[in-house]
């Protein structure tokens, strides 16, 4: 977690590896830390694509080489920089607690559960944040709304993901079609 703070306090562009969930890594800024959570402005081809929520401890390494430089200083030359929250004051004690926070600025949520025999997702509103799970009304790729409430228990968890390109995109579908 040392190194995840020190990476937060520069502002520094880095490479998230978790080994145990995904071969691919992650590129974004720290934007808080917890012994439990880590909140990442994820970076997705030179666009600021959303929060993520990662658990603390599935994170097997963090660099920052000369790539993540390098493309930091095309960020702020685009003007991107200014964007990253840096100072987003997240309580990131529990899954809880991050949850909580993020639905009261986000209306849709996607939720990870990415170590299950099968790893799924679930992408939706939050209902009610529980002492042990999660309660959300869920819905398909297709926008359609499932009937019953979807819950997801928190120890299942891995990865929570707001304000994304993927998630927005569905919002305005919504609103659009007031669903």
């Amino acid at each position: 977690m040392t190194n995840l703070d020190t990476f937060r306090q520069q502002r520094a562009l880095v490479s998230f590896r978790r080994a145990e969930i995904d071969e691919f890594k992650i590129q974004g800024f720290v934007v808080g830390v917890s012994e439990q959570l880590t909140l990442v402005q994820y970076v997705y081809d030179f666009n600021l694509d959303g929060l993520m929520v990662l658990r603390t401890s599935d994170i097997s390494e963090v660099t920052r080489n000369a790539t993540d430089e390098f493309q930091q200083s095309l960020l702020h030359s685009e003007g991107l920089l200014a964007r990253v929250p840096f100072d987003h004051p997240l309580d990131l004690s529990s899954w809880p607690s991050a949850i909580g926070g993020l639905c009261k600025d986000f209306p849709l949520l996607i939720l990870e559960r990415e170590l299950l025999e099968d790893p799924d997702l679930a992408i939706g509103r939050i209902l009610r944040v529980g002492d042990d799970e999660v309660q959300l009304k869920y819905f398909t790729g297709a926008g359609r709304w499932l009937d019953e409430p979807e819950s997801l228990r928190y120890s299942d968890i891995t990865c929570c993901q707001a304000g994304t390109n993927y998630i927005n995109v569905y919002q305005r579908f919504f609103e659009r079609n007031e669903l």
